[in-house]
């Protein structure tokens, strides 16, 4: 019978059945021998339970092996559980529930099928059973269950590579953007070693960055060439590449083994190739509808490698942006001190030529004790006076920490007015100060805020080579809740054509200036969220306003 079967059917009617696992349960053995038979032209063996229990003992342990059953073959007039009931508990187990079940029947009632199809059978196979028709159903049956199967595995893929995609672009960290995309693959493909090569564009080498590797091989870190094998293949077409059973190609001297599974996917962005996704594996493990699924991985991961090194260049930048910022600031600092280096000398040497004169008359030998306590506590005054300049210049100088604190601005600006307090005497410039107490504290930086404070004093004391009037308040809006401080001297004023320009770098009308004290004020009010504005009526005079946020209650605590 066999021979005449084999006639009947080609191996393209067969085909959906080859490798299919089958469960008949049947109690008639000549049925059983039968339908052994028919199968054994797909090379299929079917497990053989005569009753529900027996049935269901080869169900558990098929699917503990890991060869779950493919299709039921199922009489229905069993001793014992009919095949209704025993359909019934097949399609209740949300273990089974998805294998199909064709029903085998004696009777060929409407009734009896209908109640076999409304319980979940997929087919119904009449007795005398048709050998072309039960191999014909057997067939449609093992199609459709393929297809929902790869239809399943499909989804779940997707599924997997919906949350890779969301892991790796939540991150712009390359280092954990590559070791989420590896673990994700991880969960997708059973392979030997997984990992993801990089270009450097600087070196134009490329190397291992993460790795994972099942044998005792080293790949992380390691320097490979792009011009030989699979990776050569896939960085030419932009494509994944399969090569199955390799036995030649660099990878296999790194692992050192072969024959190998290959596969390599480039990691293709609009500015280029940032990398290869690479797969190697026990041969013939690989299947080819495997290039898609990590075409769609690599296509994901190099925009988020790309965005990470953007992110990286970015955050490089950024902070050698802040280093030349202070280094700027730090700069403009010293100019500033620059300008006041006469007044800040001859308010050194005044107390220094009092300790002098205090000390030489406290060690003339016709002064008495109490003259000479007398000139030596003078000296003492003069030298803590002295301390006090010395110690007000260094705090001015040393870099700031940026480290934002509660602030009081009134004591900034009495900061700055001592430190410009000579130069400004020495240019007949009266100060009328009026400074609000009732001034709620700002966060930022001390050195910060008296460095612009004294570049704003400098600057009106430049204004008035001749003299004048500089006049300085503090108040607090509490509309804007902010602290206001504002500078008015008694100068020429500032021309409409200037004063478009005067924040500007490099912008200045002095023969000597650098043009960066105001831009590095500008810039440092701006930092400490406010704002630094300039008012110069036609009549003369300017008046620079600083404007400052007050801290708010919880910085406070």
């Amino acid at each position: 019978m066999g021979t005449i079967m084999e006639q009947k059917f080609s191996s393209g009617a067969l085909a959906h059945l080859y490798g299919a696992h089958i469960l008949v349960v049947d109690d008639d053995p000549k049925m059983i021998t039968f339908i052994q038979d028919i199968v054994a032209l797909a090379d299929i063996h079917p497990l053989v339970a005569m009753s529900g229990d027996e049935a269901f003992a080869h169900l558990e342990n098929a699917l503990s092996s890991g060869n779950e059953v493919d299709i039921i073959l199922l009489d229905v007039m069993l001793p014992g559980d009919d095949g209704f009931r025993i359909l019934q508990r097949v399609k209740s187990d949300p273990r089974y529930q998805s294998i199909p079940v064709i029903m085998l029947t004696g009777r060929s009632s409407v009734q009896d099928k209908t109640r076999g199809l409304q319980m979940g059978a997929d087919d119904y196979v009449v007795k005398p059973v048709d050998p072309q028709e039960l191999l014909a159903r057997l067939g449609v049956v093992m199609r459709i269950r393929r297809t929902e199967q790869m239809l399943r595995r499909r989804n779940q893929e997707l599924a997997a590579i919906n949350d890779i995609n969301r892991m790796i672009s939540s991150s712009l960290d390359l280092g954990q953007v590559l070791s989420t995309a590896l673990l994700g693959l991880q969960s997708l493909v059973k392979a030997l070693a997984y990992a993801i090569v990089l270009n450097d564009e600087e070196t134009g080498t490329w190397s291992v960055r993460v790795a994972r590797c099942q044998t005792q091989a080293w790949l992380e870190g390691r320097i490979v060439k792009v011009t030989k094998g699979i990776m050569e293949e896939a960085l030419r077409s932009q494509r994944p590449a399969l090569r199955t059973a390799a036995t030649s190609d660099p990878w296999l001297e790194m692992i050192g083994r072969a024959p190998l599974d290959l596969c390599c996917a480039p990691l293709v962005t609009r500015s280029g190739i940032e990398g290869l996704l690479v797969l190697i594996a026990e041969p013939h493990t690989l299947a080819p509808d495997l290039l898609e699924l990590l075409d769609h991985l690599a296509a994901a991961l190099g925009v988020a490698v790309n965005n990470a090194r953007l992110y990286s260049e970015l955050s490089e930048f950024t902070v050698e942006l802040e280093r030349s910022q202070h280094q700027l600031i730090q700069a403009e600092k010293m100019a500033a001190v620059g300008r006041l280096t006469a007044s800040i000398a001859h308010e050194i040497n005044n107390p220094l030529q009092a300790i002098e004169n205090s000390l030489h008359l406290a060690l003339h030998p016709s002064v008495n004790e109490e003259q000479r306590r007398t000139y030596l506590e003078l000296a003492d005054q003069e030298v803590k006076r002295l301390v006090q300049i010395v110690m007000r210049m260094l705090d001015f100088y040393r870099p700031a920490n940026n480290v934002l604190q509660l602030i009081n601005v009134n004591r900034c600006v009495s900061d700055a007015l001592a430190l410009a307090h000579k130069k400004l005497q020495h240019a007949h410039i009266e100060v009328i100060s009026r400074l609000s107490n009732d001034i709620p504290p700002v966060r930022g930086v001390a050195n910060q805020l008296v460095q612009v404070f004294l570049n704003l004093i400098i600057n009106a004391i430049e204004a008035m080579p001749d003299g004048g009037t500089l006049w300085i308040g503090s108040a607090y809006q509490s509309e804007t809740e902010q602290v206001v401080i504002a500078f008015r001297d008694s100068g020429p004023g500032i021309p409409p054509e200037v004063r478009a320009h005067l924040f500007e770098p490099f912008h200045t009308t002095k023969p000597t200036g650098t043009g960066l004290g105001l831009t590095i004020s500008y810039g440092i009010v701006e930092r400490h969220q406010g704002t630094l504005e300039v008012e110069s009526p036609p009549g003369g005079g300017a008046t620079f306003i600083v404007k400052l946020p007050r801290a708010q209650e919880e910085e406070h605590e």
